[in-house]
């Protein structure tokens, strides 16, 4: 699937594609929101919940890495390096 695909679809699709085909690679918190991403195929997707409403927000896919960042920060690599 390429992200031009998944973006066809709609939501329910996406969050079934997600169950059946996505990686859940990481998790942050904002003040008012639950964000999770996840690996699929050759993209992300990266799904927004409002955390007082515990309602899906946004589905946001992307391939650009530089998205990635504020996931990075919260990642510990350290069994990886000493690997």
């Amino acid at each position: 699937m390429t992200i031009y695909h998944y973006n066809q679809l709609n939501e329910s699709e996406q969050l079934d594609a997600l169950e059946q085909m996505g990686v859940l690679i990481g998790e942050r918190e904002g003040t008012f929101y639950h964000l999770t991403l996840y690996q699929l195929e050759g993209f992300y997707v990266e799904l927004c919940y409002h955390t007082h409403f515990n309602t899906l927000i946004n589905i946001n896919a992307f391939s650009n890495t530089d998205c990635l960042d504020p996931y990075l920060q919260n990642m510990d690599i350290e069994a990886l390096i000493l690997a």
